[in-house]
């Protein structure tokens, strides 16, 4: 007890001791390059390797990932935050009546904007939710859409 006491107060003035270092081969894995003298007006021949990487870019249309739900009780807006990972949501709300649930939906309303979500109402009972770093426009299709006449 006493050597730990004095050894804090002094400190530790013999040296540590050594581990043993045992000598070992050494392999190099590898390329092995080839071994040239240097003589004085001998040039070194370098050889120059040129490979031709041939890189083909395919573009491929990325959507957005989209969630469709429906509310049908107040509990559904939390298990819809646990499912908030995508880019696009689509919220239903025609089965129950807006008085019913307007409490929950401005604490869903407000959690979504905290993960940079940009909401806005698209029918009487329809609410989409886009986040702020998709583009929609780009989803748009570029063939023209006819209407079919009956």
């Amino acid at each position: 007890m006493f050597k730990k006491i004095k050894r804090i107060f002094v400190g530790n003035k013999e040296l540590p001791t050594q581990v043993p270092v045992h000598e070992e081969e050494y392999v190099v894995i590898g390329q092995e390059y080839s071994a040239y003298e240097i003589k004085e007006s001998e040039k070194i021949p370098i050889t120059q390797e040129t490979s031709e990487n041939k890189v083909q870019v395919i573009k491929h249309k990325i959507y957005p990932r989209v969630l469709t739900t429906r509310i049908k009780s107040p509990e559904d807006f939390e298990y819809i935050k646990n499912i908030v990972e995508h880019d696009v949501i689509v919220i239903n709300l025609e089965e129950v009546p807006i008085e019913a649930i307007i409490k929950e939906f401005n604490d869903f309303k407000k959690y979504l904007e905290t993960l940079d979500y940009s909401l806005g109402r698209v029918g009487e009972n329809t609410i989409l939710a886009i986040k702020s770093d998709v583009e929609v426009d780009k989803y748009v299709s570029e063939e023209p859409v006819h209407e079919v006449e009956e």
